[in-house]
């Protein structure tokens, strides 16, 4: 009888390596945009998860949908998506976030006790609400450390002070600003960009202060939102004082309509008109080979007396005389 040949087994094939997404998720409306790992694709923007914390966990909301990421290319330090939240956890989350409003009426009662030169502004629970990060505003440094060991003894938690600037003070409280419309910091801007006061002059506006400057004393953030556009159509337009031809002409800019893509051009009568760029071309060749003066030069110069040669007698005697004064002066060195 025939033993049974040993069945050999099949090559396994190797399990595909699972797909991760990296997704953005927000603490506060507006926050910063923290990046956590998932294997989820399907998460949601605006809906709650629950992330890892540096001691335990905390609930936030997804901002950025999944992006799909490479395994090379995920940070060693980056914190993971446990879950979606369940209705238990965002009714937990509403809890703590009244319990903020607690923890800031405290915390502004002991700063006027100590009536220290800040302002408070706001308290947010970390880690399950084992830490609160306390925000105020100063416009110098503080020396809070009695404060803080005084309110981590009454609160029984971790306790971190942020100081931040003017900009980032109305980011937190909000407020309305010169358009009649919420500020653009606390509705949707996450990171405050640099503003010049080159970008309000590439736009045409009037260095004003009183115009420029927004509820915190800095320039608005508006400025930024349509200055790259006006930068690059400058960069189509000719410069003021440039010589063109137009259709009318041939005339000099003085001045320009950025956004209409026109320039005021002034004719050599004098006249001035608004021309579109693409009518606007290099002024056309002259007689003289040169560009035309202004009627108002030309109207000046006509008015300047001709200045008439120096006869040769009168330039011989004004010589003569400078030599007798520079003998005069040689001889008093002598004595």
């Amino acid at each position: 009888m025939e033993g049974n040949a040993p069945e050999t087994k099949k090559d396994a094939k190797p399990s595909e390596p699972k797909q991760r997404f990296v997704v953005g998720v927000q603490y506060r409306h507006a926050g910063k945009i923290y990046s956590f790992l998932t294997n989820d694709g399907t998460l949601g923007r605006g809906e709650a998860v629950v992330v890892e914390a540096e001691q335990g966990t905390s609930v936030g909301t997804v901002i950025l949908s999944p992006q799909s990421i490479d395994e090379a290319e995920i940070p060693k330090d980056i914190k993971r998506v446990l879950r979606k939240a369940s209705p238990a956890e965002v009714a937990e989350q509403a809890n703590l976030n009244e319990k903020e409003m607690e923890i800031y009426g405290h915390f502004l009662e002991k700063v006027k006790e100590r009536n220290l030169p800040m302002k408070p502004l706001a308290a947010e629970l970390r880690d399950g609400g084992k830490k609160v990060i306390l925000t105020f505003f100063a416009e110098e440094r503080v020396d809070f450390r009695s404060l803080v060991k005084d309110l981590a003894t009454s609160l029984h938690m971790r306790v971190e002070m942020h100081q931040i600037g003017a900009r980032d003070e109305v980011k937190c409280r909000g407020g309305i600003g010169s358009c009649g419309l919420l500020t653009c910091c606390s509705q949707h801007l996450r990171q405050f960009q640099s503003i010049s006061i080159q970008m309000a002059k590439t736009q045409g506006l009037t260095p004003n202060p009183a115009k420029l400057t927004g509820i915190c004393g800095k320039l608005k953030c508006c400025l930024a939102y349509e200055s790259a556009l006006y930068a690059e159509i400058r960069q189509r337009l000719p410069r003021v004082g440039t010589f063109v031809s137009v259709p009318q002409g041939n005339g000099k800019v003085v001045g320009l309509d950025i956004l209409k893509e026109q320039c005021i051009v002034r004719l050599d009568e004098g006249q001035e008109v608004k021309v579109p760029l693409k009518d606007i071309s290099p002024p056309s060749p002259r007689a003289e080979g040169s560009a035309p003066k202004p009627a108002a030069d030309a109207k000046r110069q006509e008015r300047q007396p001709e200045r008439r040669p120096e006869r040769g007698g009168e330039r011989k005697e004004g010589e003569q005389r400078k030599e007798g004064q520079r003998g005069r002066r040689g001889g008093r060195r002598r004595r």
